[in-house]
């Protein structure tokens, strides 16, 4: 066997000496032959002549020694790529033109599949990721929350479907030791998160179980990019301290080069670590920001996983009705945690992609039935002489195939261009830490469009060229013919563009319309020219509250100093970002609802001037002023939903709230209402705003701060002078986040933004290219029916009459394009149903706008080749013919 297939290789590419042996072998048994007829008595011119007819002719001979050897297919393919680049060569205007439209289809397919793999795709880099599940509590009232501690020990000691759980959360700390102080994230783990998840160190250890309670002595995990970046790759790291907020922590290991979280993880400490320094780590109404991870069970599907955590759930609520009164468990795939709100735009736009392409391969396909109509004598010879109609087929899609390899490699290296863009468009939170770039499984990808490209745009143009008439054909003598079976499938292709078009500009339409509308919604504050810095306080010398209030007191003095500066304040949540701090309220004089029906607002603390500085409007009373300091009666500031839920029809300025729940044993701290601000949008444009309660930071003091100054010159200017107040006061005191407020509004609606930028991208390619497939059918028409045109106007036919027989023809393609795309559309704006904003997924202006639009560009382009069918010389024409 292995030697049969050594000479079958030799045949191939060694085909000149297999040639020549086989020649020489054909000679010499031909030369026996004749001596033995010589030895009969035969003349030699006999005995050649006997020869000849007992081994048929030479060249027949040979062709069965080549077809004995199993490689004629070989042969033949290679004649084929032959010949076909010989005919690219002869039509460069047809092959560049080819060469470029599948180039386009295929660049833009592959640049937004390195996205779709690098997010939605890619392995995760966790054993067996597919059964590892994200858990989070649930209330009627806010929806998903954080697990608390307790809770999650009580689901590990209850649960049966799930082999193990661990704990998550995130934990932020100041890096001291630098050049400048730093903030970095990470996470607080279970010990048995790491062998869990399959997640070994690159060096050092992972945590022992033991490090789960509170009290272990302070190690980390540093990440891979870290290790690197601060530390040189140095693997003598194992063992030496860093300083992160005043602490000394012990290194034991580096992570993964390949490891990476939905937050930020630049180290990881284990939970016994976390609950040294967490006081609230007990209190099973606290639910800080922790996050369960669990392993399902051999054998154990999710549905079953679900329904076993809402029986615990239930039973939590009866064991502990206070803190955990309907509260419920959301499951959730570790996959969809990382891909988040992306994977329906993605989608949306790999569809866009594929379109593009499909409207490229049927432009393409609208070149090679012209030509073929060119060639039809070629292939009639072919028939003539004996070729198969499997043999023309062959030949064709051959042909096909080097178009499309040679415009599938040009598709990879605009992708290659394009991707590094595309990826900067994409916010990090969104990346989660994932790589996008070309690949082998991008480059796999991008192999099967150049196959599937063959037999979109190669297999029409084949079987017609193969079906085509070898009388009438030669009977033309050499001119062009354009039979009527292409004429309909160039009009249908031309057709299909205009219908992929269609639907693409619709997308792009109903995604304009919503980000517009999406912005004009009122957020509740005046982004313009206002910077954001946040900061948070860890270091030892501020563990008391004045300390604390001190530092945010001398910033905002000394920053409202500056030249260019028209206001200054500080607080713990700023708008459109999601951040929060959520606690029940009781309100004076109101009867005590049930545990679950406690109103449950989000929380700021702010200082005096938060509203002047984000433009927030005070619609009754006043807002914190500088009296409002430690010692003063403590007041609050109140949206307008708590104004209008909690106090229907009555004045809330001077009404009373304590934060929490009345309790027997304390005296409660009224808050006394002094002014109703205007509502926010905190959880993004397209959300409703929530209730909202301010504190003001010098009688609540915070830790974690925002620092917002609004400026009457570009806000980017006074960065450095802000850092300088900073460093004046606490030189170890890092600064981070750092953005204008118009960025965090732009940041709001990314996904949306860049799904418009790349979906209208799309839909101006197809729509280019179906303009340049309606204008070369009907260009090509008016050639082919030059002799008719002539005869028409020889007969007195008008420059009116001859127009609108050329635009008829394109207007039949375009009306027929836009009905289809039409209805298709309708059927398929429903997928991105959930990207849009008050805008309907069949909405009738934008519909009627893009139909009108793409009718108008599609007459321009028939009227082109119309207006040349007008300079048609009815002499010249029918001398030609």
């Amino acid at each position: 066997m292995l030697k049969d297939l050594f000479f079958r290789l030799r045949s191939v590419f060694r085909r000149e000496t297999v040639e020549s042996e086989m020649e020489e072998e054909l000679r010499f048994h031909s030369e026996q032959q004749i001596g033995k007829y010589l030895k009969t008595g035969m003349s030699r011119d006999e005995a050649r002549r006997r020869v000849r007819m007992d081994f048929g002719g030479l060249e027949q001979v040979k062709e069965e020694c080549r077809d004995a050897r199993g490689v004629a297919l070989v042969e033949t393919v290679a004649q084929d790529l032959r010949y076909g680049w010989r005919t690219l060569l002869k039509s460069p205007g047809f092959a560049a033109a080819a060469l470029f439209t599948l180039a386009l289809g295929i660049g833009a397919n592959t640049a937004i599949f390195s996205v779709v793999y690098g997010l939605l795709l890619q392995p995760l880099p966790f054993r067996d990721a597919a059964r590892l599940v994200l858990l989070h509590e649930t209330t009627p009232k806010v929806g998903e929350v954080s697990v608390s501690y307790p809770n999650f020990q009580d689901w590990r000691a209850q649960s049966h479907t799930f082999s193990e759980m661990a704990a998550v959360t995130n934990v932020g700390f100041n890096m001291a030791g630098a050049s400048q102080p730093e903030n970095i994230g990470g996470l607080a783990v279970s010990p048995n998160f790491l062998s869990m998840a399959g997640i070994r160190p690159v060096i050092g250890r992972g945590f022992t179980p033991d490090e789960e309670t509170a009290g272990t002595a302070p190690v980390l995990l540093l990440s891979y990019a870290l290790w690197q970046s601060h530390f040189g790759g140095n693997r003598r790291v194992i063992g030496q301290t860093i300083r992160l907020d005043s602490r000394t922590v012990t290194i034991v290991g580096v992570l993964p080069r390949d490891f990476r979280w939905v937050e930020t993880c630049d180290v990881m400490e284990p939970m016994g670590v976390w609950a040294t320094n967490n006081d609230t780590v007990a209190v099973r109404g606290d639910r800080g920001d922790l996050t369960v991870v669990g392993r399902l069970a051999a054998g154990v599907r999710m549905e079953q996983a679900r329904a076993e955590m809402d029986g615990i759930a239930a039973r939590l609520a009866r064991a502990y009705p206070e803190a955990n009164d309907q509260c419920g468990v959301k499951l959730q795939s570790l996959r969809e945690s990382f891909s988040g709100d992306a994977r329906p735009s993605m989608l949306v736009l790999l569809g866009a992609a594929i379109f593009v392409l499909l409207v490229a391969c049927a432009n393409v396909a609208n070149l090679f039935l012209m030509r073929g109509a060119v060639r039809a004598k070629e292939m009639a010879l072919r028939i003539a002489i004996g070729a198969s109609s499997g043999r023309i087929v062959r030949q064709i899609l051959t042909e096909s195939f080097r178009v499309a390899l040679l415009g599938g490699l040009a598709g990879v290296g605009l992708a290659l261009a394009g991707i590094p863009a595309m990826a900067r468009l994409i916010p990090a939170d969104t990346l989660a830490g994932a790589s996008v770039g070309m690949n082998g499984a991008v480059l796999l990808f991008s192999a099967g469009l150049v196959v599937l490209s063959v037999l979109a745009f190669g297999l029409a143009p084949a079987l017609h060229s193969a079906r085509g008439n070898v009388h009438a054909d030669l009977k033309e003598g050499g001119k062009t013919t354009s039979g009527g079976g292409r004429n309909r499938w160039r009009g249908l292709l031309a057709t299909s563009e205009i219908a992929l078009a269609l639907i693409l500009l619709v997308g792009a339409g109903l995604m304009m319309k919503s980000l517009y509308r999406l912005l004009a919604v009122d957020s509740g504050f005046r982004p313009e020219r206002v910077l954001k810095m946040e900061m948070s306080l860890r270091t030892a010398q501020y563990d008391k509250d004045p300390a604390v209030i001190g530092f945010w007191q001398q910033v905002l003095e000394r920053v409202r100093a500056l030249p260019g500066v028209e206001s200054a304040a500080v607080g713990t949540a700023i708008p459109l970002t999601d951040d929060h701090s959520r606690t029940d309220i009781t309100v004076e004089g109101m009867a005590l609802p049930k545990l679950s029906d406690y109103p449950h607002p989000d929380t700021h603390i702010v200082s005096p001037g938060y509203e002047k500085t984000l433009g927030i409007r005070v619609l009754r009373g006043r807002g914190f002023t500088d009296a409002d300091r430690e010692n003063a009666p403590r007041v609050a500031l109140v949206n307008a939903i708590v104004a209008q839920r909690l106090f229907p029809g009555a004045d809330p300025v001077g009404k009373r709230f304590t934060l929490g729940r009345l309790e027997a044993n304390r005296a409660p701290k009224w808050l006394t209402i002094v002014g109703v601000l205007a509502d926010t949008k905190m959880y993004g444009l397209a959300n409703p705003a929530r209730l909202e309660v301010y504190v003001p930071f010098r009688q609540e003091a915070a830790h974690e701060m925002v620092l917002l100054v609004k400026s009457g010159m570009e806000p980017a200017a006074q960065v450095a002078a802000i850092r300088g107040v900073v460093v004046s006061i606490d030189k170890e005191q890092p600064i981070f986040g750092i953005a204008t407020m118009q960025e965090v509004v732009n940041a709001s609606v990314s996904t949306r933004r860049i799904t418009l930028i790349l979906l209208g991208l799309f839909s101006g390619l197809a729509l280019v290219l179906a303009s340049i497939g309606i204008y070369g059918v009907i260009s090509y028409s008016v050639a082919q029916r030059a002799r008719e045109i002539g005869i028409r106007i020889a007969l007195g036919a008008q420059r009116g009459d001859v127009l609108r027989l050329v635009l008829a023809q394109g207007g039949k393609i375009s009306l027929a394009g836009i009905a289809i795309g039409t209805a298709a559309s309708a059927g398929l704006t429903w997928l991105m149903a959930k990207l849009l904003y008050s805008v309907s997924a069949v909405d009738p202006a934008t519909f009627t706008a893009v139909a009108f639009v793409l009718a108008v560009i599609a007459m321009t382009a028939s009227y082109i080749p119309a207006r040349r069918a007008l300079r048609v010389d009815p002499l010249v024409a029918l001398r030609n013919e």
